[in-house]
């Protein structure tokens, strides 16, 4: 992720498009605008597989991954997110029951075990 990371980095450093050096938030107007832009991205691709546009799809998802990461820079978050990631990972395969397997909602979902447990994220944004 880190090639990606850099990338968008360039585009937000050549664009003048804002980066945070540490974890904080960004001007409310920052904020509505990444969640405004996400979400024209997710209704893109909703469009793109009701249309079984693959390409479409592609490139919807390529783009929700872009914003993604100007996002993290934009709540500075770049230089933890890979642990970050990490640590929801290893939460999410937490999920598996006793005998390592997946349980699933109706609907596919996978949920919770009793096993497990939940990501620890703050340590990670408070470390310097």
């Amino acid at each position: 992720m880190k090639k990606q990371m850099e990338q968008v980095r360039e585009f937000h450093e050549t664009f003048e498009v804002g980066i945070q050096n540490t974890p904080q938030f960004p001007d409310k107007n920052t904020q509505a605008l990444r969640n405004r832009l996400l979400q024209e991205e997710l209704d893109e691709l909703k469009e793109a597989v009701a249309n079984k546009d693959l390409t479409e799809v592609a490139d919807a998802l390529v783009d929700i991954q872009y914003l993604l990461l100007g996002t993290v820079l934009e709540y500075g978050m770049q230089d933890k997110f890979e642990a970050l990631f990490d640590e929801v990972h290893r939460s999410n395969m937490s999920k598996l029951d006793e005998q390592g397997l997946p349980i699933r909602r109706a609907d596919g979902k996978v949920i919770k075990s009793e096993r497990y447990s939940p990501p620890d994220l703050q340590p990670i944004l408070e470390q310097e």
